[in-house]
């Protein structure tokens, strides 16, 4: 987040639009390389570790590395091949083409990396996990930012300093994995001659996971285009500065699926149905609490921490934060209904779901675009992730035999409601400055958290908590 804020107050707003558009490329690539493998790959990994079927385990992971591997080769050469064709048909300024052709190599390097996450996920401590993805990683991309302003170099020299920050850490990974299967004794146990690569297993699982990131691409990447098409690189930093912001609301999030889905699919092997509905609504009861916070200043509060942040003269743009921030929260706050969807085979529902989602999105954007600019493709977006989110979570009520909403998770949700509608409304009467903000947004959030401790079970998750004076009475 300090690394977003730097790099918008220190560029111009041309500059910063033409390195987002290039950035938001790059992570089409991310996904379209790794083919929807990557983020599942835990999956197959704790199934199989379970099974102590090694030749398909390593399979499986060969398989995840070689298609990366195939697919950036193709992708990569295409582009510098084609460019003109690919990316200048689409880009009008030059050095945005250029930024493009720099930030591409991003795209194997972070597809690569969520492998890394995966694999961490089985076979490792989640310490591994932090320090690597949240410390290290956004540590080097600061490093880079505030060389960046110290030296006054170009958008050029960031673009080149994100794709070497990345390469360290995947080469820091790499040596972190050879060390965790030494020490658990899985390398004796990686014989070539018995190696099995299940690639229909994997692809039909990964496939509805592609439909997706589609379905994501749509919202991260395909509201730019289209806000660039009908407007200038200006409009799409209104919208791309704020975007990482309300992307915060994911974070808790995406930390957690690396750990929940090897965990149900243990589960869900068991056939403890029981044992995973309760694994679920534990989780997304902790995730929407936990993230209320960030959902606070980022949603009802939106215009304080927008000026805080990026300065008066990206104010415009806390309508689209606020916007975005909805959407996302929505989208998390019921848990990870995808991934149980999937664990559990509804493959072909999700496939029509992801679908859906996306042609919706791009139509919304387009009817939008024009007229209302970035507060129109944080609308569209904002449609399509709450729809996406309620579709899936009806469809799950059936495959964990379960209630839209847990009883035990009742009162946090009304709690989440209720938090959330005092907030809008001291915004709308007291326009409050950032310490304002802060302190309302702190005082709703401990509310509801007291209205939650039945759902989150914080004595049984974290039973180092119960030693504590009064933090012990509190979580009961």
């Amino acid at each position: 987040m300090a690394t977003q804020v730097i790099i918008v107050r220190t560029l111009t707003k041309e500059d910063f639009g033409a390195f987002a558009y290039a950035l938001a490329l790059a992570g089409v690539g991310r996904v379209l390389l790794s083919l929807g493998q990557g983020r599942l790959l835990s999956r197959f990994m704790a199934t199989y570790e379970e099974q102590r079927d090694y030749g398909r385990m390593f399979g499986a992971m060969f398989l995840a590395v070689g298609t990366i591997l195939a697919t950036s080769v193709l992708f990569i050469g295409a582009l510098y091949l084609f460019s003109d064709a690919l990316i200048g048909s689409v880009v009008q300024s030059d050095a945005a083409v250029g930024l493009v052709l720099i930030l591409v190599f991003l795209s194997p390097l972070e597809a690569m990396d969520q492998v890394f996450v995966s694999l961490f996920a089985v076979f490792s401590k989640p310490s591994a996990i932090f320090f690597r993805k949240h410390l290290l990683a956004p540590g080097l991309r600061l490093t880079v930012v505030v060389i960046l302003v110290v030296s006054g170099a170009g958008v050029g020299f960031l673009a080149v300093g994100y794709v070497v920050a990345a390469l360290v850490g995947l080469l820091l990974y790499l040596a972190l994995l050879v060390q965790v299967l030494r020490e658990r004794g899985l390398l004796k146990e990686l014989r070539p001659r018995q190696i099995t690569v299940p690639f229909r297993e994997v692809f039909e699982f990964s496939f509805p996971l592609i439909t997706g990131e589609l379905a994501l691409l749509s919202m991260t990447v395909g509201g730019v285009l289209v806000l660039g098409y009908f407007h200038s690189a200006v409009e799409v930093a209104n919208y791309r500065a704020v975007f990482s912001s309300a992307r915060l609301n994911t974070a808790i999030t995406a930390s957690f699926a690396t750990l929940f889905l090897p965990a149900i699919a243990r589960l869900y092997a068991r056939a403890d149905i029981a044992g995973l509905r309760n694994s679920y609504w534990h989780t997304a009861a902790f995730v929407a609490v936990f993230t209320f916070p960030i959902f606070a200043l980022t949603g009802p509060l939106a215009p304080a921490t927008t000026v805080t942040l990026f300065e008066e003269r990206y104010a415009e743009s806390a309508t689209v934060l606020a916007i975005l921030a909805v959407g996302y929260y929505v989208n998390v706050m019921l848990g990870f209904n995808a991934y149980a969807l999937q664990v559990c085979g509804r493959i072909r529902y999700l496939v029509y779901v992801n679908v859906l989602i996306a042609v919706m999105n791009i139509g919304l954007c387009v009817l939008l675009a024009e007229r209302f600019a970035a507060v129109g493709i944080a609308t569209a977006n904002c449609i399509a992730l709450v729809s996406q989110n309620l579709l899936n979570q009806w469809a799950l009520r059936g495959s964990i035999k379960s209630r839209f909403i847990d009883r035990q998770c009742i009162a946090c949700y009304a709690a989440i409601l209720g938090g959330t509608a005092a907030l809008w409304v001291f915004q709308l009467l007291a326009s409050p400055g950032i310490v304002a903000s802060v302190t309302a947004a702190a005082l709703v959030s401990l509310a509801v958290l007291v209205c939650s401790r039945q759902a989150l079970q914080l004595g049984d998750t974290f039973p180092e908590l119960r030693r504590i004076p009064l933090v012990g009475r509190f979580i009961g």
